[in-house]
């Protein structure tokens, strides 16, 4: 019986002696903290896993090599100097892929290397070279892994992003940061908005896919603002919203079919922002108009503040820019506008650019 309590007491001991004493405040804050950290590392990793199979390597035979040089070279550890390298992405399982302009341009022809190491001819190369976005096809007997599309206008300034492509010709790269800003133009390099982030984005980055923590396409990367020629923080995206209207036209009609609306609009001075009790980021002001052009028919005037078309708040000239172009021109579409203190509604028709 002694025995026996002796065992028991000694057991209580034993396991008091691992029982698990209160954490202390610093304890429970560092705990937290890897907790949240190990969370996010999660997040990045099921965004990075749905896209990396949809990324591919875009090799793009340089205009000056030799016809007669062999493609099996792409493996070659020289074949930079023979190939422009870049990134692409997937855009459905019949092979549809997406790249910049500036990685295929001039190229005599086009092979990926796909995220499991195949290579595939690409054909039915289609160009759009205002917007740096370019489409081809590759060809597998297997479905190919698509990417999916999301929506790059409900991304928010801070949101987490994503970004996959071949840098340095090192395939399959991942690197992350947040989303910079919103509506950035790089002028005579790309028209339309793009997305600013501070991913890291290099030479062969181009092309390549920008997700968002759902593992969602929110922008193709395609160009970095530098003193060096490589990444400083500051690199930009082409939204996915505009890379569905660019890809969509060229795969329809094999040309991107722009409206215009015959007038030039330039942004808000101060002095007149102040005269309407605008912002200076309110509209853009008309400051010439086409004769005869749909803005004339439509009752537009030189001197108009327009700050709304189609139903779209219009900040700045670039914000202008990019609602017109991807009108339909098959109907009309409301203006809002401020002419001599006034706010009128009128309506416009665009017309397709040749």
């Amino acid at each position: 019986m002694l025995a026996s309590a002796a065992l028991f007491f000694s057991l209580v001991l034993y396991s008091g002696a691992f029982a698990q004493s209160p954490l202390s405040a610093i304890e429970e804050r560092e705990l937290l903290a890897r907790n949240q950290a190990k969370s996010l590392s999660i997040a990045f990793q099921t965004a990075a896993n749905k896209g990396l199979k949809s990324v591919v390597t875009v090799l793009a035979k340089r205009p000056d090599v030799d016809e007669t040089l062999d493609e099996l070279d792409l493996l070659d550890s020289n074949s930079s100097r023979n190939f422009n390298i870049g990134s692409g992405v997937i855009l459905d399982e019949k092979g549809l892929c997406v790249t910049n302009n500036h990685v295929i341009k001039d190229s005599k022809g086009i092979r990926v290397r796909l995220s499991d190491g195949r290579e595939l001819q690409g054909t039915d190369l289609r160009t759009d070279p205002s917007s740096d976005l370019a489409i081809f096809r590759i060809e597998s007997r297997a479905p190919l892994p698509a990417i999916r599309l999301g929506d790059s206008d409900l991304l928010n300034v801070g949101d987490w992003v994503v970004a996959i492509g071949s840098p340095f010709a090192l395939d399959q790269t991942v690197s992350v940061g947040i989303i910079s800003s919103k509506g950035r133009t790089v002028d005579r390099l790309v028209e339309g908005q793009l997305l600013q982030t501070d991913a890291a984005i290099n030479p062969g980055n181009s092309g390549g896919a920008l997700l968002d923590l759902e593992g969602n396409l929110v922008g193709i990367n395609t160009a970095i603002m530098s003193n060096t020629g490589v990444f400083q923080g500051v690199g930009f995206a082409i939204p996915s919203s505009r890379v569905k209207w660019i890809t969509s036209e060229l795969s329809e009609f094999g040309k991107v079919r722009r409206a215009k609306v015959g007038m030039r609009v330039e942004r808000l001075s101060q002095d007149l922002a102040d005269e309407l009790q605008l912002p200076l980021r309110g509209g853009v002001l008309v400051t010439r108009l086409t004769a005869d052009g749909p803005a004339v028919v439509g009752g537009i005037q030189i001197g108009d503040v327009i700050t709304e078309i189609a139903d779209q708040k219009v900040f700045t000239p670039e914000d202008f820019r990019s609602v017109v172009e991807q009108l339909p021109a098959d109907k009309s579409y409301p203006v809002k506008l401020i002419r001599d203190l006034q706010t009128i509604s009128l309506a416009i028709k665009p017309e397709i650019s040749d």
